[in-house]
């Protein structure tokens, strides 16, 4: 039962907070929208809706702990980048 529109979907739905929220209202409406097949819109429906809301959060964490690592690898690599060109 995966196909990409399926795995895109699911996907979108960790991700982007307004989909979720039309999912969690109307399931299988909402995955039928999305192009899924009816067999793919009623797996969609029976997900379990807890796990996919705590998926997301736990995601959208770890987006935020690795865009804060970003900001703060740059500095440091400047200051590695000047340090060894005082040494060369």
């Amino acid at each position: 039962m995966s196909s990409a529109a399926l795995e895109t979907y699911l996907a979108r739905l960790y991700t982007d907070g307004a989909l979720r929220d039309a999912f969690l209202l109307e399931p299988r409406a909402q995955a039928l929208l999305q192009g899924l097949s009816p067999q793919e819109a009623d797996a969609m429906a029976a997900m379990d809706r807890i796990g996919l809301q705590m998926a997301a959060a736990s995601y959208r964490a770890k987006r935020a702990g690795r865009a804060e690592a970003g900001s703060l690898a740059r500095p440091v690599q400047r200051w590695w980048r000047r340090l060894l060109a005082a040494w060369a």
